[in-house]
């Protein structure tokens, strides 16, 4: 039993992978743009092609073959936040993962990106993000994502084992109860096959209306929801948990019934009862073909009918049927089918395929009980997303750094475009993942614009520059350009405090394990220099008051402290006096 999970959890990672990268070149693209991306009019196999990224004023970038979009990157993301004892860190996969994913996000959706960006913010909790349109959110951009949860479930029989993790991670993005029903039906969908080396009948389905019915009671099983995010969130939807979720179970069986009655139809091809399905439940529509529900009900259609067509066949089909939502639905089928039929093949490459095995096995691993590693995340109690998620990307040391991450390394050339300031590359990462990451033009290693640019947050000329991240327009705006007598005032503060304190760095040990190939070692310091600048950019009281008591635990904490406070508290009543 154990080898055949095995088994059928990689091919379920790679297949759910080659989904995504079949379809991605032809999401919401018409018949010219799919023959302009891939050189011909249908999606037949993965291979190069180029795209336009960071909207209108962006850059064509070449995509190696193989290449994924978000739906696999937030597999991966969801995936390394589940540690090698199976423990989802959902404090690490909403506050780093998801804030340094903007930053490198492929064909992302405006749900998924509205959310990152509000978790980026320091008084933002996992199951407090209730960003403007929050609980409208029912698209699929949990759904795809929760593969992993169920791959390192010790106890598939046992449902709420991995479905309370498969919500918590849906919340931490899509608030509407259809983006969290989709996940969980995805979820029990999948480990139906892992436990039955076999796709759910339709009939099966219908019975998933319970587990829709039964999401309010696992969310309330969670202390952190329970207390803040059930209250917030009814008062905010104007109804209760367990009468949305059973309005969504109704739709969820009311949807199978439909797609039930076009399987009937044994003498058609799986291509038209695949299209009629989708289009008869608005699959097509610009409305509804996001759905979280929708979409993992599209993705159980098309394994079911892989069962007859054949696995690639149907994966070209759903890659293929144009204006549905091509990479998500042949993602989330792949992982069914790839399940279900470990022996199937692709056409094609995958990326990063080496690395989307490691995990796979990895978490296989761990639902057997085995010690695994795990990935060395920094302390989120220290830890901060920068403010502009362009700058995510630094240079320390001669090295390029993706912030909470570690060193990258640059490959093949840069792409620029008609963005300001902004250019496109591709990064190896030490863990195994390529990224291509949005950042500044002026961004090298050992060039003076490197040092410019590391420097620049310790600059006081430029305490008050704000880089504001709107979606794919990177704008810039200086909240107190020139403001001369304020730099010169906190400058003067900061040289008392040097002097009356002349080492003001000190190093702060964290505790983290590192294990495997996952290891790396990177001290945290305190400088009082970088938490003053960061403070001046919002005057945040719970961000001030996190910094005055860790720099309190230090040697000479008091000392520190004091210059701290005085640094902050006149740039405050400078910028009151330059407001009046």
């Amino acid at each position: 039993m154990s080898e055949s999970r095995l088994k059928r959890t990689v091919s379920s990672a790679l297949w759910s992978a080659y989904g995504d990268a079949l379809g991605f070149p032809t999401e919401l693209a018409s018949e010219e743009v799919v023959k302009k991306r891939v050189g011909q009019i249908r999606s037949a196999r993965t291979g190069q092609w180029k795209r336009m990224v960071g909207g209108k004023f962006g850059a064509e970038v070449t995509l190696p073959a193989g290449s994924y979009s978000d739906d696999t990157q937030l597999r991966l993301s969801t995936s390394r936040a589940i540690s090698g004892q199976g423990y989802f860190d959902v404090e690490a996969f909403a506050k780093i993962e998801m804030p340094v994913w903007q930053i490198y996000a492929l064909g992302a959706g405006r749900g998924s990106k509205a959310a990152a960006s509000s978790l980026g913010n320091r008084s933002t909790a996992w199951f407090s993000n209730f960003f403007k349109g929050y609980e409208s959110g029912g698209g699929n951009g949990a759904a795809m994502r929760i593969q992993p949860h169920v791959w390192a479930a010790s106890k598939l029989d046992d449902k709420p084992s991995y479905l309370v993790d498969v919500i918590r991670n849906a919340i931490c993005t899509h608030g509407h109860m259809r983006g969290i029903a989709g996940a969980v039906v995805h979820a029990v969908s999948l480990a139906h096959v892992l436990q039955h080396g076999r796709m759910a009948s339709d009939i099966d389905w219908l019975r998933y209306s319970d587990d829709i019915r039964s999401i309010p009671k696992l969310i309330k099983s969670d202390n952190d929801l329970l207390t803040f995010w059930v209250p917030t969130w009814e008062k905010n939807s104007k109804t209760t948990l367990e009468r949305a979720a059973e309005e969504v179970a109704n739709e969820w069986s009311v949807s199978v019934r439909k797609a039930m009655d076009w399987f009937v139809q044994t003498n058609e091809p799986a291509a038209i009862i695949y299209a009629k399905i989708v289009e008869g439940d608005n699959g097509l529509s610009k409305e509804e073909r996001g759905s979280g529900l929708k979409t993992a009900l599209f993705a159980n259609v098309a394994a079911f009918l892989g069962q007859r067509a054949g696995s690639q066949e149907i994966m070209e089909i759903v890659a293929n049927l144009l204006w549905s939502d091509t990479d998500t639905i042949a993602s989330m089928a792949g992982a069914l089918i790839g399940a279900a039929k470990p022996d199937a093949k692709f056409i094609g490459e995958i990326q990063d395929d080496p690395y989307i095995r490691m995990e796979a096995n990895r978490l296989f691993n761990i639902s057997q009980g085995a010690a695994e590693g795990t990935f060395p995340y920094p302390d989120t109690l220290y830890w901060q997303a920068p403010r502009a998620a362009i700058d995510t990307l630094t240079v320390a040391d001669g090295h390029y750094v993706l912030q909470g991450f570690g060193n990258v390394t640059p490959v093949g050339p840069r792409f620029t475009g008609r963005q300001k300031g902004a250019a496109w590359q591709w990064f190896a990462t030490f863990w195994g993942q390529s990224l291509l990451i949005r950042m500044r033009a002026e961004l090298e290693v050992n060039s003076e614009a490197a040092h410019k640019a590391v420097e620049r947050d310790k600059n006081i000329a430029d305490l008050f520059d704000y880089q504001s991240d709107e979606g794919d327009l990177e704008s810039e705006i200086s909240v107190l350009d020139g403001d001369v007598a304020l730099a010169n005032e906190v400058a003067i503060q900061k040289s008392i405090v040097k002097e009356n304190h002349a080492e003001t760095k000190q190093s702060v040990s964290v505790d983290v394990s590192y294990e495997e190939e996952y290891c790396f070692t990177k001290p945290l310091t305190i400088d009082i220099d970088a938490l003053s600048s960061e403070a001046i950019k919002s005057f945040d009281p719970e961000l001030i008051g996190q910094h005055l008591l860790m720099i309190s635990e230090q040697p000479n904490g008091v000392t520190l402290a004091t210059g701290y406070a005085a640094i902050v508290a006149k740039a405050r009543a400078t910028r009151l006096r330059h407001k009046r």
